[in-house]
């Protein structure tokens, strides 16, 4: 399995747009690995993990080809995660699927997109309507299949009101936690886990806070260095996981540079946009 950290941020990204404070300083000055857009992922060429604000530039800076994207799956409906209006741009006219030929509706290849049903009722009405889209509400603890994958979504601690999830995602072979954005696990996200002990072979989470404080519906080094450790005493891991850290606010005072070395004291690698991984 393929895997790409495409964002890497929170909502204002790193440096933020606005923003003259120490750590978005050191981050125009040291550049490369420390700069950081918002947070997306994709799986192979195919599954594509939340639509936020960056995704046209993640797809001219890594060369990605959306129209081989058939599953999208949304975390929640913040607009760093979701931009709805620009998924009307895969609409015959806008995009032409099959090359130079127009694409004929009656064969028209959908794009799936998985959210929440609260999640869902942020999209607006052309979105939902769209005929190149397939609109599906899921509900966490309750894993389908789409393609070769089999998907999970479990419960975040995050954005009340908008249906939160993470996912666990594999494709019989290869098996990956991607849990952004939330704090500590809720118990019933716990509890399926401890149940079911599905073992990843790769997680990433939430480290919105880095050295900082980020409140409960984000998690910062020491909470996801704790939360590492609730999953190990559950068996929801392996000693071959892989762990990352990834979302990340400058409010965490700390860039990529320096953050580095202090993950890795945890067992943790750090993620930085574009970074791909074979799993």
């Amino acid at each position: 399995m393929k895997f790409q950290f495409l964002g890497t941020a929170a909502a204002e990204g790193i440096p933020g747009m606005f923003c003259n404070c120490p750590t978005c300083k050191r981050t125009r000055e040291a550049g490369g690995k420390n700069y950081r857009s918002r947070a997306q992922a994709i799986v192979n060429d195919d599954l594509l993990l939340d639509f936020g604000p960056d995704t046209y530039t993640h797809m001219c800076r890594f060369g990605l080809d959306l129209s081989r994207v058939r599953f999208l799956l949304i975390t929640h409906a913040h607009d760093d995660h979701l931009t709805p209006s620009e998924l009307r741009y895969r609409e015959n006219g806008f995009a032409y699927l099959y090359g130079d030929k127009a694409n004929d509706d009656s064969d028209y290849e959908k794009l799936h997109i998985y959210l929440s049903e609260l999640s869902n009722s942020f999209l607006p009405p052309d979105v939902k309507n769209s005929a190149p889209l397939d609109i599906h509400t899921i509900k966490p603890f309750e894993p389908f299949t789409i393609g070769k994958y089999t998907v999970t979504a479990l419960k975040a601690h995050h954005a009340p009101g908008y249906g939160a999830l993470f996912y666990l995602i594999g494709d019989g072979e290869k098996t990956i936690l991607y849990a952004h954005d939330t704090g500590f696990f809720p118990e019933e996200t716990m509890n399926y886990l401890k149940k079911n002990r599905p073992q990843p072979d790769f997680v990433s989470l939430d480290c919105t806070g880095i050295l900082g404080s980020c409140g409960p519906h984000h998690m910062n080094l020491a909470d996801a260095a704790e939360m590492k450790q609730r999953l190990l005493d559950i068996g929801c891991a392996k000693d071959s996981t892989i762990w990352y850290v990834n979302h990340f606010s400058h409010n965490g005072n700390c860039t990529h540079d320096e953050l580095v070395p202090l993950a890795e004291k945890h067992g943790f690698s750090v993620s930085y946009d574009g970074l791909a991984l074979e799993i």
